[in-house]
């Protein structure tokens, strides 16, 4: 996880240091004379102009306009320049027209109405330039947010301030980067525990990488050939480089105008000059796409992907402007991406610099990258963010960062072999009011094999971090789209987290537990009426695994949730991989707490034998569903 200061709003405090005694009389001079505008000292007819100028700077820029220092800040537009509602319209029309045939696909498959609004028309071109003619050089225009940033001195703040066509001048915060986590480590095994590994034949088929992935159960998955297949996954890092030279990458083959330097400004996400810095993408795209079979392979082998870098590089203690994250999401939008795969996140400076923001900013609304995030959500994308590597004891933080607060995300806990939540692991809930529980799903992030260009082609690593736990869930989810493509991103996000493995009794640190694949795949959309909460209800396997021709029946006990009183309806069918009903094993009334031990020798309905496979046992009770994952073998 690669974590730094976040992206704020209008109530950020001042990017700059105002320590009035460093630089001499000239600073001294010009907090003088802004306090005597401050107190009143002026013309009615400057202090007119002045208010209006006032009005429009943040707070916390006031002093800073005093100041000859150069300031990055934040310029937000009144409006894109249209000239009343039928140029509106007009605008609209034409935005509609723009959108990809994916990008309009993925809008209408989620859902999204109207199909574009003001945040799909660009920044106004009268505007920029206008800026421009000023002297000034605007860059990282956001149309979602309407703004765009400016450096220059503080004390030609007033001068924008008062443009007509500016509504608001905030500070621009800025970011410092941390590393993830020490690896390798030995991990302490609990007493009788075994860790989760994988079969010898998924050792065999994914190598490196069959542990991480059998413990989200998407290996499952995978043997149905849902494996990514037409979906676009837009990874958000810090650089790729090895991805198109590296043995599990060089395969993944990136469409054309599908990388996309967003520091730089330009088209290039490697720096082969460069083995510090640029790697941690490509580890990050490993795990999500590494097709190197019988060595290393990821969670969504068969996706496509676009590339997108958003991080400055530069030592942990130095800060530097974050701008580029939301850049992307639009960039991502605009290709029509279903998935925004990201390993980044946002919170704090280091001392002594005065924090940005307090774990009650983690509220899903009041950074910047939040408010990109749910802006992408609302456009049909399924963001994925690690949940922050600030779990350890004694880190001052603790909590989650943003964008993991948002509600319409899937934010990722990292936890190890055994399935127990990682130190580091940043801890939920989001802040108050909301508190929502996070993170939402956890996937494997101690220990986690990787490739990494900087050990050559056939490279790889052992790293600890939520940043890898994230993009196996990534995977996971693009998995799902390809299996149920009528499943908008909030199905998605509802399927797994309800066959997670404490979907009933989610926490702060795993939250609905670890993901599941082959219960998701199972997972049923609720029906109108029915409780929408997570099913509380339970199913232990208790006879053999696998279920083999000759040998004895897989026995399943079945306990019924607590949600609804009374007796419930309730049945237990058998279904395969591509979630059909083969079999009936049991109908009648459950009532809360009642259990149930159902047999299955792996015939189906007619009393054949059925096909070597992953079947699921599953009780609905009442709407509420829980299943438990059976292997025949004829």
């Amino acid at each position: 996880m690669l974590a730094a200061a976040g992206m704020g709003g209008s109530h950020v405090r001042p990017v700059v240091g105002a320590r009035l005694d460093a630089r001499g009389p000239e600073r001294v001079a010009w907090l003088g004379l802004w306090l005597a505008l401050a107190a009143g000292a002026w013309p009615t007819c400057a202090a007119a102009q002045a208010a209006a100028w006032r009005a429009k700077l943040d707070p916390s820029l006031i002093v800073t306009a005093g100041i000859p220092d150069t300031v990055t800040v934040w310029v937000s537009f009144a409006g894109k320049g249209e000239g009343g509602p039928a140029d509106f319209a007009a605008s609209l029309a034409a935005a509609r027209a723009t959108l990809t045939p994916r990008a309009r696909a993925r809008r209408e498959r989620a859902g999204v109405w109207p199909l574009v609004d003001e945040r799909d028309l660009p920044v106004s071109t009268r505007q920029l330039e206008a800026l421009a003619s000023l002297g000034l050089h605007p860059f990282a225009p956001s149309r979602w947010l309407n703004r765009a940033a400016l450096r220059l001195p503080g004390t030609r703040l007033p001068e924008v301030a008062a443009l007509p066509f500016v509504a608001r001048v905030s500070a621009v915060e800025r970011a410092r980067r941390s590393l993830d986590p020490p690896a390798p480590q030995e991990p302490l095994r609990p007493e009788g525990a075994r860790p989760l590994g994988a079969t010898a034949a998924e050792a065999i088929a994914y190598g490196r990488s069959a542990a991480q992935l059998a413990q989200i159960n998407i290996t499952t998955l995978h043997d149905s050939s849902y494996i990514g297949t037409g979906v676009l996954v837009c990874v958000v890092d810090e650089g790729f480089n090895g991805h198109d030279t590296h043995e599990a990458l060089r395969d993944q083959a990136i469409a054309p105008g599908f990388q996309r330097d967003f520091v730089e400004g330009d088209t290039v996400v490697v720096d082969p000059a460069n083995l510090t810095d640029f790697n941690h993408g490509s580890a990050v795209l490993g795990c999500l796409g590494g097709k190197k079979p019988g060595t290393y392979m990821g969670a969504a082998f068969g996706a496509s992907f676009a590339l997108a870098r958003t991080e400055l590089h530069a030592p942990p203690e130095i800060r530097a402007e974050m701008l580029y994250w939301g850049q992307a999401a639009e960039w991502a939008d605009s290709l029509g991406a279903d998935i925004l795969s990201s390993s980044l996140g946002y919170f704090t400076f280091d001392p002594p610099s005065e924090p940005d923001y307090s774990y009650d900013d983690m509220n899903g609304h009041t950074t910047d990258v939040s408010r990109f995030a749910q802006i992408a959500a609302s456009k049909g994308i399924l963001v994925v963010n690690a949940v922050g590597n600030q779990g350890n004891p004694g880190d001052p933080w603790h909590f989650l960062i943003a964008p993991a607060d948002c509600d319409s995300l899937i934010a990722v806990g990292a936890v190890d072999e055994f399935g127990r939540p990682a130190a580091f692991s940043s801890y939920g809930p989001s802040a108050p009011p909301n508190s929502r529980i996070k993170p939402d799903v956890a996937a494997r992030g101690v220990n986690v094999p990787v490739v990494w260009p900087p050990n050559g082609a056939q490279g790889y690593e052992i790293l600890n971090g939520t940043s890898f736990a994230a993009p196996l869930v990534a995977g996971l989810a693009a998995c799902l789209m390809q299996a149920r493509p009528a499943w908008p991103p909030v199905q998605i996000i509802r399927a797994l987290r309800e066959s997670a493995s404490r979907a009933s009794r989610p926490d702060d640190r795993v939250g609905y537990g670890i993901a599941d694949g082959a219960h998701a795949l199972c997972w049923m959309p609720p029906q109108p009426g029915r409780p929408s909460l997570p099913s509380p209800a339970s199913a232990q396997l208790m006879g053999p695994n696998p279920v083999r021709a000759g040998g004895p029946p897989a026995q399943v006990r079945f306990a019924a949730g607590g949600f609804l009183p009374g007796s419930n309806p309730a049945r237990i069918r058998v279904f395969d991989l591509h979630g059909r009903a083969v079999r009936d094993l049991w109908s009648g009334s459950l009532a809360r707490g009642q259990c149930l031990t159902v047999s299955w020798d792996g015939s189906g309905e007619d009393g054949r034998r059925m096909r070597s496979g992953c079947y699921f046992l599953s009780l609905d009770v009442g709407g509420e569903v829980t299943t438990a994952r059976v292997a025949w073998l004829r």
